[in-house]
């Protein structure tokens, strides 16, 4: 053809019978298997048949002006054909050239082309198609058709078929196809006509198709029903039915006014899953335009949409949609951590400008709710919910995680008042409620009766966007004038990070810091352990699955790591401080609690650093300038340490001055470790414990294994060394004062015992002590008595030995030197070979004592010192392996005199009334040994 021109039609594999003249003629044409060629009518220009049969008439008339080429005429008859793409037949065909007089236009004069002009000529077709295939319909447009619009439809349908299809073109080519010359002419009716009407079954139609360059966010019709109709430039559908996702669509209409400037307008009303209308929402451009606030979200039930689309196919950006969704009962859920929407009755109205809910409600956490708002003025979102909240309800409420356990602290209901936005594709809130009708059963300060009045405000603001910063928001919290707080988050990660913040309880709010959270509490009186009680129930449990160990990680966010306190009284096992002031920070490093304490009980600097892993065990480290331990706290001490190793894992700690019970020890040095236990377990291994004051200095070291229910009793071992530089007032530190004056010496030995290294249980009490005394005095305790405690405060030697020497000296005894060796069995303990030197006389003394039962059998002998013999027995050797009998029985044989003076006493009895009594015997003969003691009944541990 020529260019822009329809050429000579061919055939290919064609039978022809023809019978022609010049003034015209007629042929038979069968294609099997063949090709029709039509050059200039389709873009593709060779047409494939399984068969093709038509009977051609073509008629020749000269032409009315001389030099004038023919006119010529062509028409077929009993035209049917099929191939892969239709079957079907043609009930009128014919074409002829144009006149080329009077109406033709006056551009195309000269040129032989234009309207009225002899070609392209006049065509008059009629037709039908009982089968097709609709993906092939952009294949058989005309090149008249406008070239975007033929694009369009071989993109948009994709597939289906076409049950019944009639088509019709009638007119001249010229104008085909024939709506522009109608508005050229000003013809009140076109000149011409071009039709096709299909039915389509089971079409999918991408109604905004993808290319080459983009994949198209609006998702496909699919089983699309209805009748698909092309006149002259525009595209039309009718009556159609559709499905997308699960939703079907009904009365779906619309099309494309002009093939030449295709803006596609369709409509339609669907009802279906709600879930599956949320998704449509989400997957198309609708969900950017209301802030992708239904992202996350899902529901159940049915739903109905009306939907109103506008979109220019060659600008899809420049879309516009009205639509309505309508929920009557639904249960929807906003997002994952939302509370559920249950029985949601609501109208939500949308466009490209954004949304409206309107008449909405629901029952929401135990209560019923409105709903009103949607997107503002400023393109911002808003909207406000308004009900009941109960704390039942809340506490059933997986997805509120914390909130849902610590509802358990509360009982009632109450109301509350929901603003939230959306800012920036970023939540925006504002929750307000009285609490009035809610009872929260926390620790003081926050214990809350249910008929009290505290106003809650929680409230995130999004702030100023910089360039090249991450989205961040402000989180503030008040409760009444009880405790504010104010966290500055980083939105970039999904759930909220916390970068800073500052929460203040009975005090005002500290401004943020330049990391971390900073807390500043000014208590009244406070029980710790109930409070550690609550959050050990507010944490996630051990083996939670992934929503609690996120909410978890959440919400350790929030936590403070630099906390100033200052407390009026604070009680933690049992234990109570006054006048607390305290600094406590955490270093972001490795996890390690540093701080400074300041209490009337103690005072100084303690580190925590938790166990990390067996390559990093932990430890406590304190240097305290005070502490005073009262009976009532040594047991939470001893709790303390049996919670090792998770907790307490090593110890290093030193206290410049240590009270314990009501008695000052002086500076305590305490180094230990805990480490698993031979046959199970674990055990503290002491390497350092030292106690020293102006009197005494005694180190230590010792191995304690706590012990636990069900498992063997707890056992405590220590090897120990006590030096003295005043007795008597290392006795008066224990509260044995005026008993002991003077007496610098030593100590030393092992003791163990069924119990804590801080309670001495006296009736398991096992060991041996070496005593090295000089230059003291026992003091007169009572009338015609002498007392003599013990330096190891009641463990190595009796509480008292009563004895009568009001005959040799007056105030007490007075001695140079005191030596000997005591064994402990079970809380008994005894000697056989201790003695002490004075000016008069050197005293003697064996027996047992019953520590546990405050009893005593001892032997005291009081040798004068009349001679040089009495000086040699204060310095002669007695070995505990001989005992003092057989000593004694070699010393008097040598000095018999010695013998005559020696006075022999016997204490027996309690300790509060002794029994003493003088022995009136001769000493040339051995001494009779003493009656074993009687088994002691134990008491219970600590006792």
């Amino acid at each position: 053809p020529e260019p822009g021109g329809v050429g000579r039609p061919g055939w290919r594999n064609a039978a022809i019978e023809f019978d022609a003249s010049d003034a015209g003629g007629k042929a038979r044409l069968v294609l099997d298997k063949g090709v029709l060629i039509l050059p200039g009518v389709f873009e593709q220009p060779e047409i494939d048949f399984d068969q093709f049969s038509t009977q051609l008439t073509w008629r020749i008339r000269p032409a009315a002006e001389a030099g004038a080429p023919p006119a010529l005429e062509v028409s077929l008859a009993g035209t049917r054909f099929a191939n892969a793409d239709a079957q079907g037949e043609l009930s009128q065909a014919r074409w002829q050239t144009g006149s080329g007089g009077r109406n033709v236009s006056a551009s195309s004069l000269g040129s032989g082309h234009g309207r009225g002009a002899r070609l392209p000529g006049r065509l008059e077709l009629a037709g039908g198609l009982s089968r097709g295939r609709a993906a092939a319909v952009a294949r058989y447009l005309p090149l008249g058709v406008n070239e975007a619009a033929r694009r369009y439809v071989q993109q948009a349908v994709l597939d289906g078929n076409v049950a019944q299809a009639s088509f019709k073109v009638k007119g001249d080519l010229w104008d085909f196809p024939f709506a522009a010359a109608a508005a050229v002419a000003k013809s009140a009716s076109p000149s011409g006509e071009f039709r096709i009407a299909a039915r389509a079954d089971d079409v999918s139609l991408a109604y905004v198709p993808s290319d080459v360059d983009r994949v198209s966010p609006w998702p496909a019709f699919t089983r699309v029903s209805g009748d698909l109709v092309f006149d002259r430039s525009a595209m039309e559908i009718r009556n159609a039915t559709a499905r997308v996702f699960g939703v079907e669509l009904t009365r779906v209409t619309g099309g494309i006014h002009d093939l030449a400037h295709p803006v596609l307008r369709i409509e339609g009303q669907g009802r279906g899953p709600l879930n599956d209308l949320l998704r449509y929402v989400n997957a198309t451009p609708i969900g950017g335009w209301i802030d992708h606030v239904l992202r996350e979200s899902n529901a159940s039930g049915n739903a109905d949409l009306n939907l109103k689309l506008e979109i220019p196919i060659d600008t899809p950006q420049r879309s516009t949609v009205q639509g309505r969704v309508t929920l009557a009962g639904n249960d929807v859920r906003l997002a994952p951590g939302v509370p559920l929407l249950a029985g949601a009755k609501a109208r939500l109205d949308f466009s490209q400008r954004g949304f409206a809910i309107v008449c909405a409600s629901a029952r929401v956490l135990g209560g019923d709710a409105t709903f009103e708002g949607g997107t503002q003025p400023d393109g911002s979102l808003r909207v406000t919910a308004q009900g009941v909240v109960s704390a039942d309800s809340v506490r059933r409420a997986p997805e509120l995680v914390a909130a849902s356990r610590l509802a358990s602290y509360a009982s009632g209901q109450t109301t509350y008042r929901l603003t939230l936005g959306s800012v920036r594709g970023h939540a925006e809130y504002t929750l307000t409620s009285p609490l009035t009708g809610l009872a929260i059963d926390l620790p003081a300060p926050l214990k809350k009766a249910a008929d009290a009045t505290w106003p809650l405000r929680v409230e995130s603001r999004l702030l100023p966007l910089a360039p090249g910063e991450s989205p961040r928001d402000i989180l503030r919290v008040e409760l009444g004038s009880l405790v504010q707080a104010q966290f500055q988050r980083d939105l970039s990660r999904g759930v909220p990070q916390v970068q800073r913040g500052a929460v203040a309880v009975l005090d005002a709010l500290p401004p943020l810091p330049e990391r971390g959270v900073h807390a500043l509490l000014n208590l009244p009186a406070v029980d710790a352990d109930a409070w550690q009680a609550v959050a050990d129930r507010l944490q996630a449990p051990k083996g939670a699955g992934s929503e609690a160990a996120v909410a978890a990680a959440v919400d350790d966010g929030y936590l403070p790591r630099t906390v100033a306190l200052r407390a009026q009284a604070v009680t933690s096992g049992g234990r109570k401080l006054t006048g607390l002031v305290a600094g406590i920070s955490q270093d972001a490093s490795d996890g390690t609690w540093r701080g400074s304490l300041d209490a009337d009980q103690l005072g100084g600097y303690v580190e925590y650093r938790a166990a990390q892993g067996s390559a990093n065990p932990g430890r406590v480290y304190a240097r305290l300038a005070r502490l005073a331990l009262p009976p009532a706290d040594v047991e939470s001490v001893e709790s303390l340490l049996v919670q090792a190793p998770g907790s307490v894992p090593a110890l290093d700690i030193v206290i410049d001055d240590f009270e314990l019970r009501g008695k000052k020890f002086g500076r305590v040095e305490i180094e230990a470790v805990n480490r698993a236990a031979d046959g199970g377990g674990r055990e503290w291994r002491l390497n350092r414990f030292a106690v020293s004051n102006a009197d005494a200095v005694l180190t230590g070291t010792g191995l304690w294994r706590p012990g636990a229910a069900g498992a063997q009793r707890q056992r405590m071992v220590m090897d120990f060394k006590l030096d003295l530089a005043d007795s008597g007032a290392a006795l008066g530190r224990l509260g044995y004062g005026g008993t002991l004056r003077g007496g610098k010496g030593r100590m030393n030995g092992q003791l163990s015992w069924a119990g804590s290294p801080l309670s001495l249980h006296v009736p398991s009490l096992d060991g041996r002590i070496n005593l090295a005394l000089d230059a003291g005095q026992f003091l007169k305790a009572g009338p015609g008595a002498g007392r003599l405690l013990s330096v190891l405060n009641l463990q190595a030697l009796p509480r008292r030995l009563l004895l009568d020497f009001r005959d040799v000296f007056q105030e007490g005894f007075a001695f140079d030197n005191v030596t000997g060796d005591v064994n402990i069995d079970a809380g008994v303990a005894s000697t056989n070979n201790l003695r002490m030197r004075g000016v008069q006389a050197v005293v003697l003394m064996e027996g047992h004592a019953d520590v546990a039962r405050e009893t005593q059998e001892l032997r005291v002998l009081v040798v004068p010192e009349i001679n040089a013999g009495t000086a040699s027995l204060a310095y002669a050797v007695i070995n505990p392996a001989v005992g003092l009998g057989s000593f004694l029985a070699q010393i008097f044989l040598r000095r018999p005199l010695m013998a005559a003076s020696t006075r022999e006493f016997v204490v027996q009895g309690s300790w509060a009334d002794p029994k003493v009594e003088r022995v009136e015997r001769r000493f040339d003969a051995p001494l009779p040994d003493l009656d074993p003691p009687a088994p002691a009944s134990a008491p219970k541990a600590g006792s």
